[in-house]
């Protein structure tokens, strides 16, 4: 009985030190037309750092423009949805984008990035353009990511050909 008892409870103790650590993955962002829709459920990283689960994802963006130019000038335009219940500010130092290889730029702080109005009310829509330097002959994925407080509120995917 006393063998029994033991065997059981080193069973017990295996099955739940092997199930007491789930690996955490993330999959690439979904990867859309030049001039798609964008899809907000799609977990990527921001900066060097995995994005929170409990992410409140309410901006979303509809590309309408995108142009790289020949010294590999990304000029982003699209329209920006405000989901939430608070005015939103867009303003260039609340966006990055995510290439598909995991890194991370800034807009590029001495172009004429902005939205219009600069200030986006609930349910509202408004415009917007960036500007990024991309990596030589760039080719495939963005992830435009938008952060209020450290916290991820809105993504798009748009490709880059």
């Amino acid at each position: 009985m006393k063998r029994i008892s033991w065997a059981l409870l080193f069973a017990a103790t295996m099955l739940l030190t092997g199930c007491a650590h789930k690996e955490q993955t993330t999959s690439g962002a979904e990867s859309t037309g030049a001039a798609s829709t964008s899809s907000t459920a799609a977990p990527a990283e921001q900066a060097a750092t995995t994005a929170p689960a409990s992410e409140n994802l309410y901006v979303t963006f509809s590309f309408n423009d995108i142009a790289v130019t020949t010294s590999g000038v990304l000029r982003l335009g699209f329209a920006i949805k405000n989901g939430g219940t608070d005015p939103l500010l867009c303003e260039e130092g609340g966006f990055t984008l995510q290439l598909s290889d995991g890194s991370v730029l800034n807009p590029d702080a001495g172009a004429e990035n902005g939205c219009d109005p600069d200030t986006i009310d609930p349910g509202s829509t408004g415009k917007g353009t960036m500007f990024f330097d991309l990596k030589a002959g760039y080719a495939g994925p963005v992830t435009l990511i938008m952060s209020d407080n450290n916290t991820v509120i809105g993504r798009g995917t748009a490709q880059i050909h």
